[in-house]
Formats: structure tokens, C-alpha cells, sequence
């Protein structure tokens, strides 16, 4: 790809990923003044980075996801960033064990809990996607001026209908931008064509659109 690239995540991932090292760095400036031993320093950064990563930043981002105006394509995109600063995690280790000069292998050395941090984040993301489906096919059914009563098809599809399926298709190509080097990815987007081909033929056998032929043109 010629440059510049372009990068899945948003800018957000290297901000995020730059001030949780300042916030390392800046920790181990203030227990350079307590006078404890390199082990317990490096014990202490790793306990204060996963405070800052499972209270502070997963705080931050359950109340992101759960805000109204979020739609499907900023939820897809938490998810996208999400992913990139759990593989980040690795490095954030390395970070603290370069500057305290302590093994990652020494004995009672805490692992970062950044991991389940951002996983909780995309599951609760995604959960938020089915929720926002759900609400978005209701409105559609609600507000439509259905012919409920029609016994067969004039030859025309509904507008509203019509609203429908290319909400469906937009929404399942928003979709098609996750990852497909991760299962987690992969079987979420299994399970929402699923479920998006559950509600497209459900709704298919409705009296006012047997007739596919003027629907599927």
C-alpha cells in the first residue's frame, strides 16, 4: 500500500497507548523517592497500572459505549481499537520491565490485567450492537404503514420495506471493517449475518411481501 497508510484504528489507540506509559513513567518517578527495592517498585507499577487500566480507562469506556448517540459504526470502531490495545498490553509489560530492570520471570511478579480490560469492553460493545439492531428493525415495523391485512402482493415492495433491507445490507457492511485474524471477530460476524438472515426471511413472510420477485430487483 502506498503511503500514507491507512490504519484500522483511530487515533485515540497511540493516544490512549502514550499516556498510560506517562503515567508509568510518572509512578516510577514517585517511587524512586520512597526508597524500596527494584522488585517492589516494579510490583508497584504493575498494581497502579491495573488500577488505571481496569478502574480508570474500563470506567471510561463502559460509560462510552452505553452513551445514546453511539451508533453501529463508532461501536465497530471501539471494538477495532479495543483489539489493538489489548495487543498492546505486551509491550506496556515490556515498558515496565526495561525501566525497573526487574525479570518478568521473577517469582509473585503481577501480570497487567489489560486483557480482560478491553475484552469486557468489546463484549459489552457488542451487546450494544444487537440492542441497537433490535431497536432500529422495531421502529422500522412500528412506524411503517403496513398492509397488514394484504393476502397477496400487488407487485410492488414497501418503501418502508425497502428502508429496511438496505438499513440491513448498510449495516451488515459496517460489519465486514472488524478483524478476521481474531475468533472472537470471526464468530460475531457469523452470528450477526445469522441474525440479521433471521429477521430479513421472518420478515419475508409477512402477507405483504411474498412476493420476492418485486422485493430482491
Amino acid at each position: 500500500q502506498d503511503f500514507p497508510k491507512k490504519l484500522p484504528m483511530s487515533q485515540s489507540v497511540p493516544q490512549i497507548y502514550t499516556q498510560v506509559k506517562e503515567f508509568i513513567y510518572a509512578s516510577l518517578k514517585f517511587s524512586e523517592s520512597l526508597h524500596r527495592s527494584s522488585t517492589e517498585i516494579d510490583d508497584m507499577l504493575r498494581k497502579s497500572t491495573n488500577l488505571l487500566l481496569t478502574r480508570t480507562l474500563s470506567s471510561c469506556l463502559q460509560n462510552l459505549i452505553k452513551k445514546p448517540h453511539i451508533g453501529l459504526t463508532e461501536l465497530v470502531q471501539i471494538i477495532i481499537n479495543t483489539t489493538h490495545l489489548e495487543q498492546a498490553c505486551k509491550y506496556l509489560e515490556e515498558f515496565i520491565t526495561n525501566i525497573t530492570n526487574v525479570s518478568p520471570e521473577t517469582i509473585h511478579t503481577t501480570r497487567l490485567y489489560g486483557l480482560s480490560t478491553f475484552k469486557d469492553a468489546r463484549h459489552a460493545a457488542e451487546g450494544e450492537i444487537y440492542t441497537k439492531l433490535n431497536q432500529k428493525i422495531d421502529e422500522f415495523i412500528q412506524l411503517a404503514d403496513y398492509e397488514w391485512s394484504m393476502a397477496e402482493s400487488d407487485g410492488r415492495a414497501s418503501g418502508y420495506l425497502m428502508d429496511l433491507i438496505n438499513f440491513l445490507r448498510s449495516t451488515f457492511q459496517v460489519f465486514t471493517h472488524l478483524p478476521n485474524n481474531n475468533n472472537d471477530h470471526a464468530s460475531m460476524s457469523v452470528s450477526m449475518f445469522a441474525w440479521i438472515l433471521f429477521h430479513f426471511v421472518a420478515i419475508l413472510q409477512l402477507p405483504f411481501c411474498k412476493n420476492m420477485n418485486c422485493m430482491l430487483v
